[in-house]
Parts: structure tokens; C-alpha cells; sequence
């Protein structure tokens, strides 16, 4: 059982870190950003959270509570660029390992380099791989990162590409959650007990009005009625025609 729980982490390591090398740094940063924030946020919820200073400290601190609770064993010496951590015993070794093959960064799918990424970019800052390598066996990796200002690049335009795409994206969003917000408008309304007519069947709206239920419906979603009739309606409206009998001696 202990063995099939090892290999599944893996197997979500090794997918959600090979699915990331497909997109380019932004939209990996963005990824990232959110899926940090989560695995914060989650941890925090059961238990487990880190005195806040409100500075770059607070990614170290992040750091100790992860190692303190298990993730791994690390120990950290100073390298030509930033640190060298030395990680034992890190679970999911064999799929930073695998992921290596395939790209630049093994470290995508890594939960904590997630969460570090978000606290980073808090300040303007991002955790920058150097070098890295691993022993699968003693479960064991190196990695030489350094903790750097993010970088902006400008076009030939003078217009910053991640500024331009960030404010697709928002924009899009934003429709996506107009449109969201209005689809659940449109069925809270409609989950509501409705004051309808015993007689005429016309629906009172929240104003006050009594409306035929086809308009009140088209007024409140984006429902529209077309007309026909049913089986009973028909056979009590022309039941007696000569037309209707032929048509029901065909069936």
C-alpha cells in the first residue's frame, strides 16, 4: 500500500510537471502563482502555517515548515550563485528524476517550489535554478537556486509582453466571471419559490408585476419559447375534425 501511495505521488508529480514544460515561463509563473497560493492556503486549513514577517524572510520560514513536517531532510551550503541544497530523503525523488529528461526545470511540479513561487513573487522576487542533479536510489537531490529579482522584458515597441498578456488574460477572466455570476443569478432565481397565479398561471416578479410565466422566464435567463402543442391539447381542440381523424387513422 505504502508503495502504491509513493508511486501514485509520483505519477502526479511527474503529469502535472510534464504538462507545465509545455507552456512558456509566463504562463508557468502563472500557473505556479495560483497552485502555490492553493497548497498554502490548504495547509493552513489543516493545521499547518508559518509566522508571517511581511518580507523576503518569509520564504525561508516558509521553507523550515515544510522541512520541519517531513517533506525532506535539507541542508544548505553557500554556491557561486545563491545556495546549494542538499535535499535526503525527499519523497518523490524518482519523478524529479524522470522529469529531468524532459525539462529545463525538474523542480515545476515540486509543491514546495509552487508555494515558494508565490511567496517570491510577493516581493518581486522568484527562486532561480542554477543547477540540479539526483540520486533516485538514496532519494536524495542537489540543487544550486538563488533568489533574484524578476526580470521585465520590453519589445522593439516598448511595450512589456507579460504586461500585455497579463491584461488578456485579466480581461478574459474578468468575462468569464460576469458571465459566471450571471449564469448563477439566473438559477438562484429560478430556485426560488415562485408566486404564480392559481388561476391564470402569471408569475409574480420581485417587483411586483404579474407577468405571463414565457416572459418571465425569457426576462430572467437567456431562454427563449418557441410554440407547439401537446397530445391532450390537440385531441380537446380538434378531437372532432375530420383532418384530425385522418391524421390519427396514419399513426
Amino acid at each position: 500500500m505504502n508503495e502504491f501511495r509513493e508511486t501514485l505521488y509520483e505519477s502526479l508529480l511527474f503529469s502535472f510537471g510534464k504538462i507545465l514544460a509545455q507552456y512558456n515561463t509566463f504562463a508557468q509563473g502563472a500557473i505556479l502563482n495560483e497552485v502555490g497560493r492553493e497548497v498554502i492556503e490548504y495547509l493552513k486549513k489543516n493545521g499547518y502555517d508559518y509566522d508571517k514577517t511581511g518580507t523576503v524572510e518569509d520564504i525561508q520560514r516558509l521553507m523550515n515548515m515544510f522541512i520541519e513536517n517531513g517533506f525532506a531532510d535539507l541542508e544548505v551550503i553557500s554556491a557561486e550563485h545563491g545556495d546549494k541544497y542538499i535535499w535526503n530523503n525527499l519523497y518523490g525523488v524518482k519523478a524529479y528524476n524522470e522529469l529531468q529528461k524532459i525539462t529545463d526545470n525538474p523542480f515545476l511540479s515540486c509543491p514546495l517550489n509552487a508555494s515558494v513561487h508565490y511567496v517570491a513573487g510577493k516581493y518581486g522576487k522568484v527562486l532561480k535554478l542554477h543547477s540540479q542533479s539526483f540520486d533516485p536510489d538514496a532519494c536524495s537531490a542537489i540543487s544550486e537556486e538563488e533568489i533574484v529579482d524578476k526580470e521585465t522584458e520590453i519589445n522593439d515597441e516598448g511595450f512589456d509582453p507579460l504586461v500585455i498578456e497579463n491584461k488578456r488574460l485579466l480581461e478574459i477572466s474578468e468575462k468569464q466571471n460576469e458571465e459566471l455570476k450571471k449564469a448563477l443569478a439566473e438559477v438562484k432565481q429560478l430556485q426560488e419559490l415562485l408566486p404564480i397565479c392559481a388561476n391564470c398561471r402569471k408569475v409574480r416578479d420581485e417587483k411586483g408585476y404579474w407577468n405571463q410565466i414565457e416572459e418571465y422566464i425569457e426576462s430572467h435567463t437567456d431562454s427563449k419559447f418557441t410554440h407547439g402543442i401537446c397530445h391532450e391539447c390537440e385531441e380537446e381542440l380538434y378531437g372532432d375534425e375530420e383532418w384530425y381523424q385522418r391524421k390519427r387513422a396514419k399513426k
